[in-house]
């Protein structure tokens, strides 16, 4: 028997489907060649996929960090085949108890590793995924333990759409599933623009019928403000931290006396490594919706390793920039639009006059922003600029700012996008030109469209993941401003084409409703255990009373709620405290209240 037979004979005990597939499949994705020291190697148009000299010591240096990150009970999936070194190598670097699933996207590539590997010792102590990306992903959101997605980037990248589709899918099969409430306290900054955020994400989690504990800090923001006034730099900059960490105390007292499912905490919001830390040892699981630039704003290297879970507006070097500084779970979540406040909306005469022209932009005076916004002023269209922290511009946008460089708020916002022919989008950067590195996708894109505002917007590489060409306009070099303003100026019907199929897109696809679900579902795939199982409702009085068969005396109990309502041990000892002083207590009853006098010892924070 050659190595391909001994290879299927020893995944036909365990899958007997696959082995048939790889008899039938043709092989010949890979290109295969000897390494320096022998072994196969593996090459794809002249890329290689292990190292030409030593794969197996390649694979065995990735695995190792691989491993180093994993946690106790996670199952761990790897993306990319090849000639499944890597694979082979994390089996031996992990314990035998943890689970290994290797997704295989073309069963092309296993049937090639197949002829050259020997796999029948170690294969079937390995899962194999294979199939329609939709069978994989519910397969996989199905396994009720957190998932681990490994990627090995050589072989990885040659399937990336489907990759991404897979985590896609995943995470829509969780929240489909999703019917339980969760309880989730939304912390906020003192002020900056996620505060605004902070209360979209909110509203959206409230009207998913999930139950939200706003932490409120821009109430200090007088506070701070007056600190702010302060000559002596060092006399600000020591109050005002003192400020940030009683703020964080308040937080903690806010969560002490209502302890949530997740607390949830937007860019800038007073939570301190140390406070982080504490909230863990009391087993509180927290989370960083990091909606800011990560290479302009820094501070996430300080608590990077306090928040169990981080939702970042970037991709790639980002995630990687936080995994290195010790955050454990990183998924990227981009902005959104709130369609109740970002909206279509009639001005009257005097409205239009005030806040409407043909070309507009809003937002602050980042340098970028002061050197090509000039190419705008022209007596071809009327211009106007809004937004804060232009001091010290040209004398020539001066003449457009309005009133005065003062900030507006989100329904004047909403009135000048309404009132704008052609809205610029130029993403904030501190050089000159267009950032170099321009990735993210800022929340004013997402906001014009769902105005139905058409708008021109700096080109960004997450752009296509949101919006197509036909939605949304866009320019890669300062000169071809202009032009396009120019030309598109004149075509209304066209503009309104692409502004509506763009307002279309982010109903569909881009509110804070659809974020928090997809946040809710990271989550739960991660923990499927906690805020997993309550999605699924398994904390509704109807699953808990099916679950108690064996135990008849909690059935009374669980009776007094509703089918559909949560419950929790702290909500029964409510129930029997109820009864008042002179009530007869059952042993199950005394039990409860034993339990939650501990739990709330156990969740004295202060």
């Amino acid at each position: 028997m050659n190595m391909f037979e001994r290879n299927l004979a020893a995944i036909g005990l365990k899958d007997a489907a696959l082995a048939t597939a790889l008899r039938e499949a043709r092989g010949g994705a890979f290109q295969i060649t000897p390494a320096r020291t022998g072994q196969p190697t593996a090459m794809v148009s002249g890329r290689s996929l292990h190292s030409a000299y030593d794969p197996l010591r390649e694979a065995q240096a990735w695995a190792t960090a691989q491993a180093a990150v994993c946690q106790p009970g996670e199952v761990l999936i790897v993306l990319g085949v090849g000639l499944l070194y890597h694979v082979e190598a994390l089996r031996a670097c992990v314990s035998r108890d943890t689970t290994i699933g290797s997704i295989v996207p073309d069963l092309n590539e296993l049937h090639d590793v197949c002829m050259v590997r020997a796999l029948d010792r170690w294969m079937n102590e390995v899962e194999w995924l294979w199939g329609p990306v939709e069978r994989m992903a519910a397969s996989l959101a199905t396994t009720g333990r957190p998932l681990r997605f490994l990627n090995y980037a050589p072989a990885a990248a040659m399937h990336a759409s489907v990759h991404a589709d897979l985590e896609r899918l995943i995470r829509q099969q969780v929240s489909a599933r999703a019917g339980g409430q969760v309880h989730v306290a939304v912390v906020g900054p003192i002020y900056g623009g996620s505060l605004s955020i902070a209360n979209y994400a909110a509203a959206a989690l409230e009207q998913l019928g999930h139950r939200v504990t706003r932490i409120d800090h821009s109430l200090h923001q007088v506070s701070y403000d007056v600190m702010t006034g302060l000559k002596d730099p060092r006399h600000r900059a020591t109050l005002q931290g003192r400020l940030a960490d009683l703020l964080g105390q308040l937080t903690i007292a806010r969560i002490a006396e209502d302890p949530p499912d997740v607390v949830l905490a937007l860019a800038q919001a007073p939570m301190t490594l140390p406070l982080l830390e504490h909230l863990r040892k009391k087993n509180f699981m927290t989370a960083m919706w990091f909606v800011e630039n990560y290479r302009h704003l820094t501070y996430w290297q300080q608590v990077a390793a306090g928040y169990d879970h981080w939702f970042v507006i970037q991709k790639q070097s980002c995630e990687h920039a936080l995994r290195y500084a010790g955050a454990k779970q990183v998924s990227y979540l981009p902005m959104a639009a709130e369609p109740s406040l970002h909206c279509p909306v009639s001005l009257t005469p005097e409205e239009q006059t005030a806040l409407g022209a043909d070309v507009s932009f809003v937002g602050a005076g980042y340098a970028n922003r002061r050197a090509l916004l000039p190419r705008l002023l022209t007596n071809e269209w009327a211009f106007k600029l809004w937004g804060n922290e232009w001091d010290g511009a040209t004398t020539s946008l001066g003449d457009v700012l309005q009133r005065g460089g003062a900030r507006i708020d989100t329904k004047t916002c909403t009135k000048v996008f309404n009132g704008t022919k052609v809205n610029i989008n130029l993403h904030s950067w501190t050089g000159e030109g267009l950032d170099p590195d321009g990735d993210c996708v800022n929340p004013r894109t997402f906001e014009l469209a769902a105005c139905g505002a058409f708008q021109i917007v700096d080109d960004r590489t997450l752009l296509p993941e949101v919006f197509t060409k036909e939605q949304v306009l866009t320019f890669s070099r300062p000169h071809d401003l202009v032009p396009l303003v120019r030309q598109w100026l004149r075509d209304e019907v066209g503009r309104k084409q692409m502004a509506d199929a763009a307002r279309q897109r982010v109903l569909a696809e881009h509110t804070y409703g659809h974020r928090m679900q997809q946040f809710l579902a990271q989550i739960g795939v991660n923990q499927p255990d906690r805020v997993g199982a309550i999605l699924q409702g398994e904390r509704q009085a109807g699953a808990l009373l099916a679950r108690s068969a064996p135990v008849p005396e909690l059935k009374p109990v669980l009776a007094q709620f509703a089918r559909q309502e949560r419950v929790e041990l702290k909500d029964v000892a409510l129930r029997i405290r109820e009864r008042g002083m002179t009530a007869v207590l059952s042993r199950e009853d005394l039990l409860i209240l034993m339990l939650d006098e501990y739990r709330m010892e156990t969740r004295d924070l202060l």
